[in-house]
């Protein structure tokens, strides 16, 4: 048996099987045609009702200060003691607002609560793409009781298809190592048809804050 004559056939025949296809036999089979619904109502709306659905707390903020105020105030009334915060850019809200943080990891595990930014807002899907570019780190996604995330109007798509190509054009000299999308709290069913909480945060916090609205 001539090992090298056989892999050349056999590259050869797929070569020949991709220039020369095999007509389709289903002809009037639409291929084109987008298989989602059209949005009734703006892409805000559409991932704030998803994200809501798949068991997520969403939060609209009207600009930075409002975001503070209401991250403040959620604080407050959920007795978080001290949230885990790495980035430079919400430490900054999290100290206008008088509120304790930590950016040691050795005290990750000691924390319940952490906060990050995100990368991207998918509306059809109400899902949230972290990468691990950012200084957050991903270990945050699955250890703590509770995940808050700050996002911006400006961060929704309309789906993943989308966000892909506005990943490569955000990250053109070096591509994250690791994409995180999350579609809500994690649920599981036990033998008995009992749903229980999976793997991940318990509570997910959106706090969505729209830059365009005037101050």
């Amino acid at each position: 048996m001539n090992t090298v004559n056989d892999k050349e056939r056999m590259l050869k025949s797929v070569r020949d099987a991709l220039i020369e296809r095999t007509p389709s036999m289903y002809h009037q089979l639409d291929l084109d045609t987008s298989v989602y619904h059209d949005f009734k109502a703006g892409l805000d709306i559409e991932f704030a009702e998803n994200f809501i659905r798949n068991g997520g707390k969403f939060v609209y903020c009207e600009g930075i200060q409002e975001a503070v105020d209401s991250i403040r105030f959620f604080t407050q009334q959920e007795n978080w003691d001290k949230i885990y915060c790495v980035e430079e850019t919400l430490q900054r809200i999290l100290t206008h607002a008088g509120l304790p943080f930590t950016d040691n990891p050795n005290e990750l595990i000691l924390q319940k609560v952490g906060i990050t930014t995100c990368d991207f807002l998918l509306a059809r899907t109400g899902s949230i793409v972290f990468s691990s570019q950012p200084a957050s780190g991903r270990r945050i996604l699955s250890v703590l009781d509770t995940h808050i995330v700050v996002g911006t109007v400006a961060q929704i798509q309309p789906d993943l298809k989308t966000a892909f190509k506005l990943i490569k054009e955000k990250f053109t000299t070096k591509m994250p190592s690791m994409f995180s999308i999350v579609n809500g709290l994690s649920r599981i069913e036990d033998i008995d048809g009992e749903v229980e909480q999976g793997l991940g945060a318990k509570q997910l916090f959106l706090f969505l804050i729209d830059t365009t609205t005037p101050q």
